[in-house]
């Protein structure tokens, strides 16, 4: 046996073994299954920090010992180091420090929070806003899809409107649109929901393939 198969050998033995460590976790809570875990936990972290190191870290403070001669330059390079550095007291648990680290904290949290909100208005609500008013053809198909799409919209932006009371009678037509939007949101989860599902039953699929596979492969 060569010196490759050797290696195919003993690292498809050790992802079958780790699979069905994995698996184990069907007959409950294990010492094997929480090992196999907290080793994906550690590889995973230990795989983040070289990535981390080698795209951010080694680069940019490459990029701040060639800005040595331009003190603007440098300067603005040394901003997110100065923000990471502010980190390092809750890091280490000192209270009277501590609250430098909100600094950086509340920059990374109304940037993101900035982001997300960004791209969902961009993403999702005016995508969702112009397909709703796209113009039909001649096909039925088409016009009764656009009129559901539209049906759906307003029906589920119903749901979430609670402003008006329910005895009004724009109220009582609030609430009955907004019976119908529930209905068209359990709708749309069971969708997610089964294609999370369908994902899901695609990676054991796999595993079990490969698992049958590499017993096989001896034999063959």
């Amino acid at each position: 046996m060569s010196g490759d198969a050797v290696v195919t050998l003993i690292s498809g033995l050790i992802a079958v073994s780790l699979t069905l460590l994995v698996f184990s976790r069907l007959l409950g809570d294990n010492p094997a299954f929480r090992m196999v875990q907290y080793l994906f936990v550690g590889l995973s972290l230990g795989y983040a920090f070289v990535v981390v190191y080698h795209q951010i870290l080694r680069p940019n403070a490459l990029v701040i010992l060639s800005e040595l001669n331009n003190p603007s330059g440098l300067m603005l390079r040394l901003v997110p180091w100065f923000l990471a550095l502010l980190l390092l007291p809750r890091l280490f648990g000192r209270q009277k420090l501590s609250w430098l680290a909100n600094i950086p904290l509340a920059i990374l949290f109304g940037v993101g929070t900035a982001l997300a909100v960004g791209g969902a208005i961009v993403g999702t609500l005016v995508p969702q806003v112009l397909d709703s008013i796209r113009p039909t053809g001649s096909d039925p198909g088409q016009v009764l899809g656009a009129i559901l799409l539209v049906l759906g919209v307003v029906v589920t932006l119903s749901y979430f409107y609670f402003t008006l009371a329910p005895t009004t009678r724009s109220g009582q037509l609030v609430r009955g649109s907004a019976q119908l939007g529930r209905w068209f949101l359990i709708v749309a989860f069971g969708f997610f929901l089964a294609g999370g599902l369908l994902t899901y039953l695609t990676a054991l699929n796999e595993r079990l393939e490969f698992i049958v596979t590499w017993l096989r492969a001896p034999l063959g």
